[in-house]
């Protein structure tokens, strides 16, 4: 084969790998699914060292968008998500300090915050639909911005990774820090430690459903319950679990990213039972 030809195919062949976007084989699995998502019968999952989205349907795991191994380029680091009230997904993008709106599958994604995000940990749409509220642990505090985009504001200064809304359109947060769990007044940018001391290892996630909040707990490989008066206790501890990160709910099932075990699972909230779906 003359050398000029056998150049040209080395080039075809690596060119997209060179331009930060190597190509989805039959075989692609999930690397490290940080967060996930429910968005009916479908649910989506933040894998931050492909990186991209998955989605999950009745049809079959398919990567819904690819990121970029390219640095500070939009969907380098993806970290968290959430449903987009007008369609696709919103999502966190640590490398660019930005969210995205990414509107269907294989869409460029959208910036939202004019830059005004620093590292997004946790995202929640209000319950009307017209805000996003973020976890910046740069700033350690949660912002807002319109749905549709625009300059981030300051709500409170609650070093938040997890996020979730009550049906009364409170906003509880998990942090780090030694007051575990707070709850936000958005309206009058107020927040209230509910959980003091530190009861969980290492909290990530955060989801409520009816009169009671869950957090997942990486180092305690755990996935455990709270109310609003502030008592707390273990809901599911082991396997399948090992590093639980994200977190979602649904009618039936809780949703557990599992980063380590590479996976989602859906554990059965009556039965407790967890099951792979990733």
């Amino acid at each position: 084969m003359p050398i000029k030809i056998l150049c040209t195919l080395i080039l075809l062949a690596t060119s997209t790998t060179l331009l930060g976007q190597p190509p989805e084989t039959e075989n692609e699995a999930p690397v490290y699914p940080l967060a996930v998502a429910v968005d009916g019968d479908a649910f989506y999952a933040v894998d931050l060292d492909l990186p991209g989205v998955w989605r999950v349907d009745g049809e079959g795991r398919k990567l819904f968008v690819r990121g970029t191994r390219l640095l500070r380029k939009p969907l380098n680091r993806p970290r968290c998500i959430a449903i987009h009230p007008g369609g696709g997904i919103l999502v966190g993008d640590s490398a660019t300090r930005e969210v995205y709106h990414i509107p269907s599958a294989d869409a460029d994604p959208k910036p939202l915050t004019q830059g005004t995000v620093g590292i997004a940990m946790a995202i929640a749409v209000s319950p009307d639909s017209k805000t996003i509220y973020v976890g910046d642990a740069e700033r350690r505090s949660v912002l807002k911005l319109p749905i549709e985009g625009g300059k981030s504001e300051l709500v409170v200064p609650v070093n938040a990774r997890g996020l979730a809304f009550d049906a009364a359109g409170m906003l509880w947060a998990v942090t780090p820090d030694a007051e575990a769990v707070h709850k936000i007044d958005v309206a009058a940018s107020k927040s209230e430690a509910i959980v003091k001391g530190r009861p969980y290892q290492y909290p990530n996630g955060l989801a409520w459903a009816g009169d009671q909040g869950f957090i997942t707990d990486g180092y305690g490989k755990s996935i455990w319950t709270f109310t609003a008066d502030g008592k707390t206790e273990a809901w599911h501890q082991g396997e399948p679990l090992v590093g639980p990160v994200g977190i979602t709910i649904d009618d039936q099932a809780i949703w557990v990213a599992d980063p380590k075990q590479k996976q989602v699972y859906r554990f059965d909230r009556t039965t407790k039972m967890g099951e792979p779906r990733l």
